[in-house]
C-alpha cells in the first residue's frame, strides 16, 4: 500500500511536469508565430513602398519626352563635362572668375528726422466776428457818407454852371424872399445846403449806431436764448 501511494504522489509530478512543458511549448510556438507575423507585416510594407517607386519610376519614364521638352525650353539642365572638374583645392583657389557670393555687411541707413524751416506761420488768433445787424448799419452809414461827399463836390460845379435868372421886383412878400435868396451869394447857399446833408447825415449815423447798441452780439444771443426757452415751455 505504501509504495502504491508512493508511485501515485511520482505520477501527479510526472502529470505536472508534462502539463508545464506543454503549456511552455505552446507559448513558445504562438511567440515565433507572432514574429513570423510581423515579418511578413514589414515585407508588406516593403513591398508596397517597392510598388510605388516602380509606379513613380515608370509614370517618369512614360512621359520622358514631355520632360525632355521641359528641360529644352525652361530648365536647360545638362550633365557636367570633363572639363568642369578640378584637380584640387589649389586650382579650385586659382579659377578666374571667382567672386564672393554677396557683399560684405553694410549697416543699414540710419533715418534721421529733418525739422521743417519753411513750416507755415502759426494761425493767428480768432477775431471776433460781428453780428449780421452791425454789419449791415455799418454799411448803411458807410453808403449815407458817400452819397454825402459825392453830393458836395457836384454842388460847386451845379452853381458855377447856373447863373441867377434875373427877378423882378414885386410888393409881394414871397417875391421879396425869393430876391434875398437869388442876391445871397453862391457860397452861402452850398454852406447851407450841406449843414442839411451833414445834419441828414449825422441824425441816420446816431440812429445806426443806436441800432448797433440794440441788436448787438449779446442782446440777440438773450433773444434766442429765450425763444428756446419759450418754445421749450410750450411743447410741455
Amino acid at each position: 500500500m505504501i509504495a502504491v501511494k508512493r508511485l501515485q504522489s511520482l505520477f501527479w509530478v510526472l502529470l505536472v511536469a508534462l502539463g508545464a512543458l506543454g503549456a511552455y511549448l505552446v507559448s513558445l510556438r504562438v511567440a515565433t508565430e507572432r514574429n513570423e507575423l510581423m515579418r511578413v507585416r514589414t515585407q508588406i510594407a516593403q513591398a508596397r513602398a517597392d510598388i510605388r517607386y516602380l509606379e513613380t519610376e515608370f509614370a517618369a519614364r512614360s512621359s520622358i519626352r514631355q520632360l525632355e521638352q521641359w528641360n529644352a525650353q525652361d530648365f536647360r539642365y545638362s550633365a557636367r563635362a570633363a572639363d568642369q572638374y578640378l584637380d584640387g583645392e589649389r586650382a579650385l583657389a586659382h579659377l578666374d572668375g571667382v567672386e564672393a557670393n554677396g557683399p560684405a555687411y553694410v549697416a543699414p541707413p540710419v533715418m534721421v528726422a529733418m525739422i521743417d524751416t519753411d513750416a507755415a506761420p502759426p494761425a493767428q488768433a480768432a477775431q471776433p466776428v460781428a453780428s449780421p445787424a452791425a454789419l449791415e448799419i455799418r454799411s448803411d452809414i458807410s453808403t449815407i457818407r458817400t452819397a454825402s461827399a459825392e453830393a458836395a463836390r457836384s454842388q460847386p460845379s451845379r452853381v458855377a454852371l447856373t447863373a441867377p435868372a434875373p427877378v423882378k421886383e414885386s410888393k409881394a412878400p414871397s417875391a421879396k424872399k425869393k430876391d434875398d435868396n437869388a442876391k445871397e451869394p453862391a457860397g452861402s447857399r452850398l454852406a447851407r445846403a450841406d449843414q442839411g446833408e451833414s445834419a441828414l447825415a449825422r441824425r441816420a449815423e446816431r440812429m445806426a449806431m443806436l441800432d448797433a447798441r440794440l441788436l448787438d452780439d449779446r442782446t440777440l444771443g438773450d433773444i434766442g436764448r429765450k425763444a428756446a426757452v419759450e418754445k421749450r415751455g410750450s411743447v410741455n
